[in-house]
């Protein structure tokens, strides 16, 4: 098998009405090492209330990239990466930011930033998360949610990578399955393509996204990103949610 993926980030309305730049970051990559083949999916959202939320989550997913790069190149199945180990990616990132944001003469919560991941290969798929968005998977029978949205204590809030307490919410699981498909997305895409009264996934809207990724060739994903972006810049999508879209998808496909 290998995988072809897209990824996106669209400025949200808010962000662009007041001139400021987008909060999220995404880093996606598909490789084979040693016969075996991998797609790495990272996404996170940088807190909409922090001066520095994007770069956050530029330096959390960047080396929280790097970290899992590592033990892929080392040769290690990722079926015998434990939890510890997960929350040891994290921490790194999260020490990565703390140093940034000592170098800027600032607060580390400047900073914060949501984190999603995904690492599938041969042998399991392995997801983690803390705070909201989600990670959805397709498995030829309909789309399921990995882990629901964590709010936080108060409304409109979540839990982020800078939290003393980040470890407290770091939402690990695994699957010694592979999916078909993967999708990954920020929380403002969350209330459009989910039902928050049913925790049910509208399969709709990843059904044809998914079909399309698949049927494209590699020289047309370009013409898909710039179509889906248009999608998700649209008056009506900005009308139901304002904010930062994120989006990762990944579908697994025969070696040809």
């Amino acid at each position: 098998m290998t995988w072809k993926h897209l990824s996106l980030s669209v400025t949200g309305k808010s962000h662009r009405d007041r001139n400021e730049p987008g909060q999220d970051y995404c880093r996606t990559d598909a490789l084979r090492f040693s016969d075996r083949d991998f797609f790495i999916g990272l996404a996170a959202d940088g807190a909409g209330s922090t001066t520095h939320g994007g770069v956050g989550a530029e330096i959390a997913c960047e080396t929280l990239y790097l970290q899992i790069l590592s033990v892929i190149r080392k040769g290690d199945p990722i079926s015998s990466t434990t939890d510890e180990e997960v929350r040891a990616w994290v921490t790194a990132s999260r020490e990565a930011i703390a140093a940034r944001a000592e170098g800027d003469g600032q607060r580390i919560k400047n900073y914060a930033c949501t984190l999603i991941g995904v690492v599938a290969a041969n042998d399991q798929t392995l997801y983690f998360q803390i705070g909201d968005g989600c990670i959805v998977t397709g498995d030829g029978t309909g789309y399921h949610t990995i882990f629901w949205p964590e709010q936080g204590e108060y409304a409109n809030t979540t839990y982020f990578v800078s939290d003393d307490r980040f470890l407290e919410h770091i939402k690990i699981e695994r699957q010694v399955s592979v999916p078909d498909e993967i999708a990954l997305f920020t929380d403002g895409l969350q209330n459009l393509v989910l039902s928050f009264s049913t925790r049910t996934v509208h399969d709709g809207f990843f059904r044809p996204l998914f079909m399309a990724l698949r049927k494209n060739p590699d020289n047309g994903f370009a013409n898909l990103a710039t179509n889906l972006t248009a999608l998700l810049s649209r008056d009506d999508v900005n009308t139901r949610s304002d904010d930062d879209k994120t989006l990762i998808l990944a579908v697994n496909v025969p070696l040809s």
